[in-house]
């Protein structure tokens, strides 16, 4: 872990040092009003030291990023060309937008999380199709069964259901 590596990393830990403070002031609700943003609060944590490990390149980290990625990890340091970093910047977000309204939060997590990894990432479609099944479930699990919020359904479903 040089030099290099904590400049990389000086933005997960501006991140972690925020997302402690929001932390701090969540449980300063009451118990039912705390729950979601604590738990959201100590998912991003855990995320963030995740990110600082690899940002570090610390061996841990290494290996983490090398079980993610699916191969040997490479700091790429090239700037993206200003269309590909505007698709990434608006059109992604759109369409997870669009998605959204039209046919509602779970199924558009589910395609957007497939298409992304798939059309962006590379990735092989079983491991697409996989890692969005993971995510859908972990959504729908999370928010509509353990805390029982009702998710958007979209305005196709509202529509079709009358």
């Amino acid at each position: 872990m040089g030099t290099n590596g904590l400049r990389r990393a000086r933005v997960p830990v501006l991140l972690l040092l925020g997302m402690g403070g929001f932390l701090f002031v969540s449980y300063g609700y009451g118990p039912e009003e705390r729950a979601l943003p604590v738990l959201v609060a100590w998912a991003t944590i855990a995320f963030l030291v995740l990110e600082i490990l690899v940002q570090t390149g610390t061996p841990i980290g290494r290996r983490l990023e090398m079980l993610i990625q699916g191969r040997e990890a490479q700091f790429d340091s090239e700037h993206a060309p200003i269309g590909r970093a505007l698709i990434h910047a608006v059109v992604w977000p759109g369409l997870l937008v669009g998605l959204t309204l039209m046919i509602g939060m779970l199924p558009a997590s589910f395609l957007y999380v497939c298409l992304s990894l798939k059309v962006v990432g590379g990735k092989p479609w079983p491991r697409a199709l996989a890692t969005a099944v993971a995510v859908t479930a972990f959504a729908w699990l999370l928010f509509e069964w353990g805390l029982s919020y009702r998710l958007y359904s979209g305005v196709l479903l509202e529509v079709l259901a009358g």
